[in-house]
């Protein structure tokens, strides 16, 4: 999976990128029915932080090989609020995505 990740009004440190880490590693675990294909997939994420208050936000872009895009756009108070936020909607859209497919598939078969 590729992954982009850029920052705005906020500097890359080693707690936004071990928060980073573990929520990549549970997109990954629910990617692997995607992975069958081989077709590659792409993360992006845009972390921002307004410059006037403590507000944060999260804009995440996952590209599937099925030609479908999954946004998931969240804000908190801290980063990493916002972040795991942005984690989660992806992962329920995936799991939507997931047993649409599977859905699909079964109805092929009979």
């Amino acid at each position: 999976m590729r992954v982009d990740v850029s920052f705005k009004y906020l500097e890359q440190s080693d707690f936004i990128s071990n928060i980073l880490e573990n929520n990549l590693k549970k997109i990954e675990r629910r990617l692997k029915i995607f992975r069958k294909k081989g077709d590659p997939v792409h993360l992006s994420l845009h972390i921002e932080k307004n410059p006037h208050k403590e507000q944060y936000f999260c804009r995440s872009c996952l590209y599937l090989p099925s030609n479908k895009v999954l946004v998931a756009d969240e804000k908190g108070r801290k980063a990493s609020i916002a972040i795991n936020k942005a984690f989660s909607a992806l992962s329920r859209q995936l799991v939507k995505v997931k047993y649409k497919m599977e859905k699909h598939l079964q109805k092929r078969k009979v």
